[in-house]
């Protein structure tokens, strides 16, 4: 015998979807909901400010910028903010080459 519902509704009412039972307004964020944070895109050749954060064991610079990891060729102190020339973006990694300390 099936078991009844103990507040005596209806028990098809409490289905939400395939989000499941907690879905509710933004629980759940989808894809087109996610907020712009790449505004502009980084290519090539573009010159960006970084401040470099650390060192790899290659002693190239680390810094991010715009949310993407960059590594900068040329870069060796921690701390300081260099111009960097964009060599290539590849995946959500920005390799660049220094052009000046700031």
């Amino acid at each position: 015998m099936p078991r009844r519902n103990p507040k005596g509704n209806d028990s098809s009412r409490g289905w939400k979807g395939r989000l499941g039972r907690k879905a509710k307004g933004t629980l759940y964020i989808t894809r087109f909901d996610k907020p712009e944070e790449r505004k502009g895109e980084i290519k090539s050749g573009d010159l960006i400010k970084v401040l470099v954060q650390s060192v790899n064991r290659r002693g190239e610079g680390e810094g991010i910028y715009m949310g993407r990891p960059v590594v900068i060729v040329g870069a060796a102190d921690p701390g300081i903010t260099v111009t960097a020339k964009v060599r290539k973006v590849s995946g959500g990694r920005i390799i660049a080459e220094m052009v000046k300390n700031d």
